[in-house]
């Protein structure tokens, strides 16, 4: 196999597997907060969830900080494949480590 070829395979499960646990990390988002407009909801008549399960948070809050670090080491090598071979920049490895430090950040501080 062509050097190049494993380096995008390689990108590529980096990616792959980021996004996975971003999407995982949605799965868990509805257990592990709780609903912040009651106001709204309540002059609505909907039901509201007043409590949050903090262990599935901690998990979330997990998963998000695991989500950054693989991106993180994953534009690493794009950078560095970038720089040693034709391949470009892969723009979703940037965008994945933007939105789950943003999340992880918000976890940390404000729920």
């Amino acid at each position: 196999m062509k050097k190049v070829k494993v380096f995008q395979f390689l990108l590529g499960s980096l990616s792959i597997t980021g996004w996975a646990l971003a999407v995982y990390a949605l799965l868990l988002f509805d257990k592990a907060r709780p609903d912040r407009a009651v106001g709204y909801f309540l002059s609505r008549g909907a039901s509201v969830r007043f409590d949050w399960d903090p262990i599935q948070t901690l998990q979330l809050e997990y998963v998000i900080w695991v989500c950054a670090a693989i991106s993180f080491i994953s534009m690493i090598f794009n950078y560095y494949t970038a720089h040693h071979s034709r391949m470009g920049y892969w723009f979703n490895i940037p965008l994945l480590l933007l939105s789950s430090v943003a999340a992880g950040l918000y976890l940390r501080f404000f729920v």
